[in-house]
């Protein structure tokens, strides 16, 4: 028995797919989003780790007990991935490792819920193409300015952070949604796949990954990609 989720970034990406299919009552599935969202779209879950963000989220009518802001500690990229910078004897404490961002947070946030299948929607720093990559929905509007905005280095090393949870987690599978044209950088491990956007449009897509998981396990599926999910 799979627990699907879907977790929705803010880039470019997802640009004219329609959240609202989402709430389908007959294709109902489980949403965390990610800051700004819910100005246009209530998700299950809200995650955000930015204090501009948080006061404005804090001030709406977004249901308080459907916001998710991380423990500080969590804010933060592991410390294990940053052994080489830290400057403290505090082994739980590293004063130089990154900012982590919401889409992160997003995802080990659903991981501690137990969803094992988790769709990660307009999360485009696996995009190649540098400007996509950088894309933000929100860019340029309250608590999205130059001071919250990452860079491509940012963007780059966020892949570390990604492998990390990926191989901390081998048991929850992790489907990539992007439009076709698009070329990402895509991990080669058995717990990653690939789905097109325009496969999400169609709206049944989680039944018709739900159907075909019954049939298939770990080690049949080898390639890492659900030969369903490609036209």
């Amino acid at each position: 028995m799979t627990n699907e989720c879907i977790i929705i970034g803010n880039g470019k990406s997802r640009e004219g797919f329609d959240l609202h299919l989402l709430k389908d009552p007959d294709n109902r599935v489980t949403t965390f989003g990610c800051n700004a969202l819910y100005r246009d779209f209530w998700p299950d879950y809200l995650v955000a780790i930015d204090e501009k963000i948080i006061g404005e989220i804090k001030g709406s009518d977004y249901p308080p007990d459907r916001f998710i802001e991380p423990p500080e500690d969590e804010k933060w990229e592991p410390v294990e991935l940053h052994w080489g910078r830290a400057k403290s004897d505090d082994p739980n404490w590293n004063p130089q490792r990154p900012r982590s961002n919401a889409g992160m947070n997003a995802i080990l946030e659903a991981i501690k819920r137990g969803y094992d299948h988790l769709y990660l929607l307009g999360l485009d720093f696996l995009l190649i193409e540098e400007e996509k990559a950088l894309s933000n929905l929100y860019d340029g509007t309250h608590a999205y300015g130059p001071e919250t905005r990452a860079n491509l280095q940012d963007t780059r090393n966020r892949f570390d952070f990604f492998g990390y949870i990926l191989e901390k987690n081998p048991k929850v599978q992790f489907i990539l949604v992007f439009p076709k044209g698009d070329k990402i950088y895509e991990p080669e491990l058995p717990n990653v796949h690939r789905c097109s956007l325009e496969r999400l449009v169609e709206g049944d897509i989680f039944v018709n990954y739900t159907d075909k998981h019954k049939y298939f396990n770990d080690d049949e599926q080898g390639s890492g990609r659900f030969d369903s999910f490609y036209d």
